[in-house]
């Protein structure tokens, strides 16, 4: 997902004073709640996972 695709999904939501969090993923109905964003560079290990690199990327923390 590039950053302007997420802006024009959130855009839409109805309750913009929502709480963003993130799936954990190994937990079922457990969230990360987000306090912000960070500018990285990656590498796309495969569709899922990347590690450090080249390409321009944010951090959702």
């Amino acid at each position: 997902m590039k950053v302007r695709e997420l802006i024009q999904v959130l855009e839409l939501l109805e309750d913009q004073d929502a709480t963003v969090v993130i799936g954990e993923g190994a937990k079922p109905d457990t969230w990360l709640i987000v306090s912000g964003v960070a500018e990285c560079r990656i590498a796309r290990v495969n569709d899922d996972h990347a590690i450090a690199g080249n390409e321009p990327a944010i951090e959702i923390v």
